[in-house]
């Protein structure tokens, strides 16, 4: 029973110096590192917590950065648009511009070729008169069988006009 005592006295011993040696070198980590390990502990998670507050700070100006991209390609749009109506605007008016160029100038032409053709027209009764005019003298020579002087033959010719135009 010695024995059995002895290695219980043992182990009780063992247990003990094993108990007071980890309490010892608990209030020693408590008295001389507990600050320093609580400090790092401390200062990781003020890190952390910074590092986790600059990550929302950027993800939030990353979010209003995206918006303002947004509103920005949104007035490009719009302003591309106002572009296209604005080039469409104008083309429609120098269109309308050309044609009414256009029909200027063919009203033009058509009061040009008016006045060509009456003069042109007047040439042709002027001819077709001296050549009415003469045929008459030729023949009312003949009628006649006298020569007339050139007055009367011109006097003769307005008469014959005059009343051809009546008619």
């Amino acid at each position: 029973m010695i024995t059995v005592l002895s290695t219980s006295a043992t182990i009780l011993g063992n247990f003990i110096l094993v108990t007071a040696s980890f309490l010892t070198l608990i209030i020693l980590i408590r008295v001389f590192a507990w600050k320093n390990l609580t400090g790092i502990f401390e200062q990781r998670a003020e890190k952390i917590a910074g590092e986790i507050d600059a990550a929302e700070e950027k993800n939030q100006a990353a979010a209003a950065l995206v918006k303002q991209r947004q509103v920005e390609l949104e007035q490009s749009r719009m302003e591309g648009k106002k572009i296209i109506q604005d080039a469409v605007a104008r083309a429609k008016v120098e269109k309308k511009h050309i044609v009414d160029q256009a029909d200027v100038e063919a009203q033009a032409l058509k009061d040009k070729a008016k006045l060509e053709i009456a003069a042109e027209k007047r040439e042709a009764q002027e001819q077709l008169k001296v050549q009415v005019a003469s045929l008459a003298v030729d023949l009312a020579g003949k009628i006649i069988l006298e020569d007339l002087d050139q007055a009367a033959h011109s006097a003769l010719i307005d008469r014959y006009i005059d009343r051809l135009g009546e008619k």
